[in-house]
């Protein structure tokens, strides 16, 4: 999963739909930690503002990368369950028109 930008909708440091969107990229990272016992550090790069307004974060995790299967199927139910709530925040966000926030799907193997 990837996230970069801004999404425009107040200036930054005070847009909800960045905070929505930033606390659903955090609750990934630290939920495969907590649920699945990877270390967030190990498969996330989380770049936030350094005073231009852009955000960036990248949280990769291939199938098999935990030493269990169960393990990896919580880390997808996971993905999945913040996936929704990415499209969840679109739908509402872009309902009037604007683009805020751009969902890709981009299902490449890792």
């Amino acid at each position: 999963m990837f996230m970069s930008g801004h999404a425009g909708y107040a200036e930054e440091g005070s847009d909800i739909i960045c905070a929505g969107a930033s606390t659903l990229i955090y609750t990934l990272a630290n939920s495969l930690e907590r649920i699945c016992g990877k270390d967030a550090q190990s498969i996330s790069k989380i770049r936030e503002d350094n005073g231009d307004g852009e955000v960036s974060a990248e949280i990769i995790v291939p199938y098999g990368t935990f030493t269990d299967n169960t393990a990896d199927e919580r880390a997808a139910v996971v993905a999945e369950t913040i996936y929704t709530g990415f499209v969840s925040l679109a739908t509402s966000v872009n309902a009037d028109g604007m683009k805020y926030i751009n969902i890709t799907e981009d299902f490449t193997e890792v």
